[in-house]
């Protein structure tokens, strides 16, 4: 997998893991992944009856609020810390689309962009953003912690299905980063994995009847966990199909002058 390193209980026993979207999807197989790896995990998700069900699962700790309240946020951090003294393992996984549900993909956006704008950029952004700057005075502190951000290829390439979608995840691409080097000076990493197609429930069901491949979330899990201990900084990585291994992207760069 791109010279990733294989994930073994030595990096995760004794270790401490929050995962926001833990009620579903990627963000629960995480959950389970790092669970079963040894990790102490702390699930978020404003659906509680899913994120209680996924914590009585995998057994971990399941906490209800919405990522875009940053109070919410600092309250979890400390209360993370109070019961297991430490915070190593952000994965900022939480996310939505504005599409409505049972929407298809050949639908117009344009009719849904202004009524759920602020709500989806609140999620994919304000929630990466807060959930990071929330974490951040702890793992200076203790000089070391990795946080992985959940982006999309929807925010590299067109996605003219959900063009606010695709605006939220081109925002959290950047702003990992753009932020990076700063907190690799306080002794903390953060990368973004930017996943294809996954069958989750943000899937519009359309994809779903045409048989197209997605990956199962589980791959993603196993993407996550490698990255969060690989020693990459600032590394946006591209999971787009089951049939080609995770690997770094590099952005091209022509703000200097054309090429020669």
């Amino acid at each position: 997998m791109s010279g990733l390193p294989e994930l073994t209980e030595t990096n995760f026993v004794g270790k401490v893991s929050i995962v926001t979207g833990g009620g579903s999807g990627i963000g629960a197989a995480v959950a389970d992944r790092l669970s079963k790896l040894g990790s102490k995990v702390v699930i978020v998700d404003t659906d509680e009856k899913a994120g209680q069900s996924v914590a009585d699962a995998v057994d971990c700790d399941f906490t209800n609020f919405d990522v875009a309240d940053l109070a919410g946020w600092e309250k979890l951090v400390a209360e993370t810390v109070e019961q297991y003294g430490t915070l190593d393992f952000l994965c900022l996984n939480a996310g939505i689309g504005s599409r409505p549900r049972g929407s298809s993909v050949k639908d117009d956006p344009i009719p849904w962009i202004l009524p759920n704008y602020k709500n989806v950029l609140a999620v994919n952004i304000d929630g990466v953003v807060y959930g990071a700057m929330a974490a951040l005075p702890l793992m200076e502190k203790q000089g070391s912690g990795s946080i992985l951000v959940t982006a999309s290829v929807a925010g590299i390439r067109t996605q003219p299905p959900d063009p606010i979608y695709a605006l939220s995840k081109s925002a959290v691409i950047s702003f990992v980063r753009s932020v990076a080097p700063a907190l690799a000076e306080r002794g903390v990493r953060i990368n973004a994995l930017c996943p294809g197609s996954v069958d989750t429930p943000i899937q519009p069901d359309d994809r779903r009847l045409e048989g197209r491949p997605m990956s199962p979330p589980e791959e993603m899990a196993d993407a996550i966990g490698r990255i969060l201990i690989s020693g990459d900084n600032g590394g946006i990585w591209i999971a787009s199909s089951s049939d080609y291994p995770v690997w770094r992207y590099e952005f091209a760069s022509a703000i200097d002058g054309p090429p020669s």
